[in-house]
């Protein structure tokens, strides 16, 4: 395990799991969260043992949110330039800047989300691939209640707009069981059993062929505003790359000789 101050950083076998570390304020993020979520993601991008990704919270929440109460620390400043939408989303450490490093990043990921996950810690969930969340997990965008603006925070990709507008209007948490209804999560599990399950999936990706699962995750996310012919051609651009893969050729070989495929995500 690497020495992170507001983070864990460990390894499980193929699987990397990164879990915010600041029980005490639930979780919330600031400057130096940010920046040390980011350099964790990138070595594990860069890390060829590792398959596949978990992203947790330490304690009974997943992540409150930006750190109201004081998002600087020693050595860790806000950005401070003239352009105030720029500081909101292009500073190197902001959650905006974690979601993008997600979206890109060529392993899958998956949230285990308990408690609250609210504000930049609902941005944090919903910038992975997948999310698993305990049965007592609960969903906001709660800016209003503070007289604070906020945008789509990626809700549409998963509910209506109607959904989106009352969630922001009102700042109403949602709890685990509506989550998975609406789309936004994709299992609720008992709160004891959240580690479990979330582990099994990700050690069953990490075993798969993680290379074209990347090419897929790529293709998915380019193409899902793009017209019909458009996604057929990201689809084409993954399949193409995916047949000079190692695990292409195991896969087919597997098939003729009617056997479980040894994938090695190369």
């Amino acid at each position: 395990m690497t020495d992170y101050a507001t983070i864990l950083y460990e390894t499980l076998g193929r699987v990397g799991r990164i879990i915010l570390n600041r029980p005490q304020s639930l979780n919330a993020i600031n400057v130096q969260m940010g920046f040390e979520l980011i350099d964790a993601l990138t070595r594990m991008e860069e890390d060829g043992g590792i398959r596949c990704l978990v992203l947790a919270g330490a304690g009974r929440s997943f992540c409150a949110g930006d750190d109201l109460k004081g998002m600087e620390s020693e050595g860790y400043r806000r950005a401070s330039g003239p352009d105030e939408v720029k500081n909101y989303v292009y500073a190197p450490y902001r959650w905006t800047a974690v979601v993008n490093t997600m979206r890109r990043l060529p392993k899958p990921i998956i949230a285990s989300v308990r408690g609250h996950a609210h504000g930049g810690g609902f941005n944090l969930a919903m910038g992975a691939d997948i999310r698993f969340a305990s049965d007592n997990a609960n969903f906001a965008i709660p800016f209003v209640k503070r007289a604070m603006a906020t945008g789509v925070n990626q809700l549409h990709y998963h509910v209506p707009l109607g959904i989106a507008l009352e969630m922001a209007f009102t700042g109403d948490s949602v709890d685990a069981f509506r989550a998975e209804r609406l789309g936004l999560v994709n299992r609720v599990v008992p709160d004891e059993e959240l580690e479990e399950a979330t582990l099994a999936l990700a050690h069953g990706l990490a075993e798969g062929p993680t290379r074209a699962i990347a090419l897929t995750k790529a293709a998915i996310y380019r193409g899902w505003w793009k017209d019909l012919d458009a996604t057929f051609e990201e689809q084409a651009i993954a399949q193409s790359f995916a047949r000079l893969t190692e695990d292409r050729e195991e896969g087919v070989r597997a098939f003729q000789e009617k056997r479980t495929p040894r994938f090695k995500g190369k």
